[in-house]
């Protein structure tokens, strides 16, 4: 067994699993135990119960539901920070700008599996919050805890489980653009087993005239096991099916009658742990593929011109691995976590374009086979040397076959100065690796460079809480800085030298204020203000009016924020949001030359209402009244130039429930 670790940390992740699991089914008993405590993204530890440096957030699915939020985007528009762009209607590509960073700079997980493609990029469109238990958000790097991509934050997404009573509910509302969401959950279990399966399928006719259709088949299910002292284990799946009908080019004009994308996911993940004294062992393993694929036909007979007018391409992306990790009580109030993993990473990708510029059919065909593995070892330590004080400390080794090994580390104290004061700082490194294409590309146009190294950020932070006498409002304010260099750019090159190298730089800092107040028993409050200054530092040889030295970044507003109410009026609940986002820059690729323009601030505001008509029994269903409310004063805006945002969307159903 040894020797086979050496060869593959997978293989010993494996091992240890059997190690845990066998104890574990000979001693199943009918005693009843209380859920153990929530997974902390900040630490990924269990049971820490002191203040962590660290600027987090937390939503809780039961609560966006009851709003009747669908889509994690949507839930992450009210997170400090945070700015998300789509482009277009239901489904289209939806990026995450986090802290002023690029839109693959934020590791998003699905109880602890990778959602990203390698190097980073995912499309938050497809992601709904059917069977979420809770969203927790880190802002700041944390590669030191889950390696590259994490630059500027993690967003990790926790689903249901199960407790000791059965419960079911199916829902369904339509509305707007013919949209019609349905879903249903079941979860339950006697003690030590739980489970807990959701389904899930969204459609909606979308906001253009034609060639707009969206369709999101989800499916998600669990199977877990508590002894208690003797060990738990848990294995999770979630399987997607999304197709997105899209009539808009590069530019936002609506031109085309028939392309469309796919995208077909399933990712699977494996947790398990086993205390033996002060020592827990905790195992994690995981799988995700991801199946993309794009197609173009010819719009008429006499659709022959332009490029790419017949079009199609398909990509599967593997994602495979696991890691083993000690959690050491060293003493009182402290914890040392030493952790390795391994991880394969593979991409295959099949284009084909068909394109006339006035000279005759041209067919560009392109393909890529490539992989590659990641080995890490990590250490964390966790002390709070008196009541007041913690500490957090942790560094990390990663070594990839493609790219070379790397560190990142990261430092943080907390400091409760009174009752209801409490200030923290940190500072630490991220790395972002290269894409596959940047790496492995061989195509006319595109040619990748094996000598890439990561994209690197530092990132300091300092931040104070103020909890007001009575304990019923929290303020909190979060100042950053973080730098990011060794951009990776997109040059010019003779026919078959490499077309991306190591070129760039940004900055950015920002001011991160949130709120929240409960005054009564029936309202609650939570607001939020993001003031931010992003800073193009050097723009290596792709100088334009998207990367100009000296300029902020484009789709980046200098100020944004919103605010929820929540009122309950007895079992029935209304709330009321309201956001607004500054003007930021676009850049017109229209004009010639490619010009910048400013994109108009714009606010929004939504309704929800949860509305009980009669209360679930032990003999008797219940029934809770829906409705959902977006953009309710028809705002009009772009998040992105040329695409407009959705218009004013109104949802009503209901939801049954046992």
């Amino acid at each position: 067994m040894i020797a086979h670790c050496r060869r593959s940390l997978i293989g010993c992740s494996v091992a240890a699993l059997a190690f845990l699991v066998h104890p574990l089914m000979g001693q199943a008993t009918a005693d009843t135990t209380q859920l153990g405590a929530r997974v902390v993204t900040a630490t990924r530890v269990t049971g820490v119960d002191t203040p962590i440096p660290m600027a987090t957030t937390v939503i809780e699915g039961d609560d966006l539901r009851a709003r009747g939020i669908t889509f994690v985007a949507d839930a992450l528009r009210e997170v400090p920070g945070m700015m998300l762009v789509q482009t277009g209607s239901y489904g289209s590509p939806l990026s995450i700008f986090l802290r002023g960073g690029e839109s693959d700079d934020v590791k998003v997980l699905l109880d602890g599996v990778p959602l990203n493609v390698p190097g980073g990029s995912i499309n938050l469109a497809n992601l709904t919050t059917d069977n979420l238990d809770r969203i927790e958000i880190v802002r700041g790097p944390a590669s030191v805890l889950y390696g590259a991509d994490a630059v500027t934050g993690v967003i990790q997404l926790f689903t249901r489980r199960g407790g000791a009573k059965t419960r079911a509910d199916f829902s369904g509302e339509a509305g707007t653009f013919g949209t019609n969401d349905l879903s249903g959950h079941l979860d339950g279990g006697n003690g030590r087993w739980s489970y807990s399966a959701t389904g899930s399928r969204f459609n909606s006719n979308g906001t253009y005239a034609f060639n707009s259709g969206y369709r999101n088949s989800v499916g998600t299910g669990s199977v877990g096991y508590d002894g208690g002292a003797t060990g738990k284990f848990s294995v999770v799946g979630k399987y997607g099916d999304a197709l997105d009908h899209f009539p808009t080019g590069s530019d936002g004009s609506a031109t085309d009658h028939n392309q469309f994308t796919t995208e077909t996911s399933l990712d699977v993940g494996l947790d398990a742990s086993r205390a033996i004294g002060r020592v827990e062992l905790s195992v994690h393993g995981f799988a995700s593929r991801l199946n993309s694929g794009f197609q173009n036909m010819q719009d008429t007979p006499a659709d022959t011109n332009g490029f790419g007018y017949d079009a199609n391409s398909t990509g599967i992306t593997w994602r495979r691995g696991g890691d083993a990790r000690l959690d050491w009580h060293t003493g009182i109030r402290s914890l040392l976590s030493v952790g390795a993993g391994e991880e394969y990473e593979s991409d295959n990708e099949q284009s084909r374009d068909v394109s006339n510029f006035g000279f005759g059919t041209e067919v560009d065909t392109a393909s890529s086979d490539a992989n590659r593995i990641t080995r890490n070892v990590y250490t964390q330590f966790l002390a709070a040397p008196t009541p007041a004080i913690s500490l957090q400390l942790g560094g990390r080794l990663d070594d990839n076959s493609a790219f070379g090994t790397y560190g990142t580390w990261r430092v943080g104290a907390s400091w409760r100065l009174a009752s209801y004061t409490r200030v923290w700082g940190a500072e630490g490194t991220a790395i972002k690796s290269p894409t596959f294409s940047q790496l492995f590309a061989n195509t006319a146009f595109e040619v990748g460079n094996p000598g890439l190294t990561p994209e690197h950020s530092t990132n300091s932070e300092l931040g104070v809480e103020q909890r007001l006498r009575g304990n019923h409002t929290t303020l909190r304010a979060t100042f950053f800085y973080q730098k990011f260099k060794d951009l990776i750019q997109y040059v010019s090159a003779a026919p078959g030298d490499p077309t991306y190298v190591n070129l760039g730089g940004t900055r950015s800092r920002g001011l991160e204020l949130s709120l929240i107040s409960v005054p009564s028993r029936r309202l609650s409050i939570a607001a939020h203000w993001t003031f931010l200054s992003t800073t193009v530092t050097d723009t290596g040889v792709s100088s334009s009016a998207e990367v100009e030295e000296g300029q902020p970044l484009v789709r980046r507003p200098a100020s944004s924020g919103g605010a929820t109410a929540e009122y309950h009026l007895g079992p029935a609940m209304v709330s009321v949001t309201g956001s607004w986002i500054g003007p930021r820059y676009d850049v017109d690729f229209n004009s010639f030359p490619e010009a910048r323009v400013t994109l108009p601030s714009y606010f929004t505001a939504d309704l929800g209402v949860d509305a009980p008509i009669r209360r679930a029994t032990s003999r008797t269903m219940g029934f809770d009244l829906t409705l959902r409310g977006e953009n309710l004063f028809n705002a009009v805006y772009q998040q992105a130039l040329g695409f407009p945002g959705r218009g004013r969307t109104l949802l009503v159903g209901g939801r049954l429930s046992y």
